[in-house]
């Protein structure tokens, strides 16, 4: 059903990024939206919306994602609450009008720990 994380890269977040390409729930300003969950590490995660968002203001996302390339835990559903820290016109892709980029701000400890094997288990394996 969901074949999300194809790759890693680094970043200047101090953790591991892993590019997905999913449709994910978000919870803002009192109604419930759709947004195209674009990568994800361990202190946060970017994505692309067609609503215009405040950087600053508090979101809600939900959202299960599929590691095939791991040896245990294969899917990670996440429930967690973030903060928006910047938004930016998005040029790239025509189906959305704005970048998005979030900071957990009250990581679940279980999630975080699963997260956490998945993107370990990607970066030793792409190191092979």
């Amino acid at each position: 059903m969901l074949n999300f994380f194809k790759f890693i890269k680094k970043n200047n977040r101090n953790s591991e990024r892993v590019s997905v390409k999913v449709m994910f729930k978000y919870h803002y300003g009192n109604k419930d939206y759709m947004g195209l969950l674009r990568d994800i590490c361990k202190n946060g995660f970017g994505f692309l919306s067609s609503n215009h968002l405040k950087s600053g203001e508090d979101i809600d996302m939900e959202v299960i994602v599929q590691c095939r390339d791991c040896e245990g835990e294969k899917w990670v559903e996440l429930k967690e609450k973030a903060k928006i820290r910047w938004v930016a016109p998005n040029h790239s892709a025509r189906l959305a009008d704005y970048d998005v980029g979030c900071e957990f701000t009250e990581p679940n400890k279980e999630m975080q720990e699963k997260l956490d094997r998945m993107l370990e288990e990607l970066s030793s394996s792409k190191k092979k």
